[in-house]
C-alpha cells in the first residue's frame, strides 16, 4: 500500500478584521482521506488581545462541493490559535477526515487585524 501526502492551500494571504471572519471559497475533497492535517499561520497585530480560530465545516448532504457556511452552522471540528502580539504565528493540528467536501473558516478573536492569513490542508490518502 503507497500512502501519498498532498497539501492544498485554502486561504491564501487574507486579513481578517478584529472580530471578523474569512471562510475558504473553495472545498476540500476529503475522498480516500486517511488523515488530515490542518495548519494555520498569520501575523498577529502588537496590539492585539486575542489569537484565532479555525473552523472546518462539512456538507451535511456529502455530495455538494459548492455548499455554502451560514452563521449559525456548526463545525465538524476546530482548532484554536493563541495570539502572539506583533509575531507570525503558525499552529498545525490534525483534524477529523470523515466527510467528502470541507471548507474553513478563520475568525479573529481579538482586537485588532491579523494579516497574511494562509490556512493549509495536508492530506494523506491511499
Amino acid at each position: 500500500m503507497v500512502l501519498s501526502k498532498t497539501t492544498t492551500t485554502m486561504i491564501s494571504n487574507q486579513t481578517i478584521i478584529a472580530g471578523g471572519t474569512y471562510t475558504s471559497t473553495a472545498s476540500l475533497d476529503l475522498s480516500g482521506a486517511i488523515n488530515l492535517e490542518v495548519s494555520f499561520v498569520g501575523t498577529f497585530n502588537a496590539s492585539t488581545n486575542a489569537g484565532a480560530k479555525v473552523e472546518m465545516f462539512s456538507d451535511p448532504t456529502g455530495a455538494n462541493s459548492n455548499f455554502s457556511v451560514g452563521s449559525k452552522d456548526d463545525p465538524l471540528d476546530t482548532m484554536d490559535v493563541a495570539h502572539a502580539a506583533g509575531y507570525t504565528k503558525s499552529k498545525p493540528a490534525e483534524f477529523k477526515c470523515s466527510s467528502v467536501y470541507v471548507k474553513f473558516k478563520v475568525t479573529n478573536l481579538g482586537t485588532q487585524s491579523i494579516t497574511g492569513v494562509y490556512v493549509y490542508a495536508k492530506v494523506q490518502a491511499q
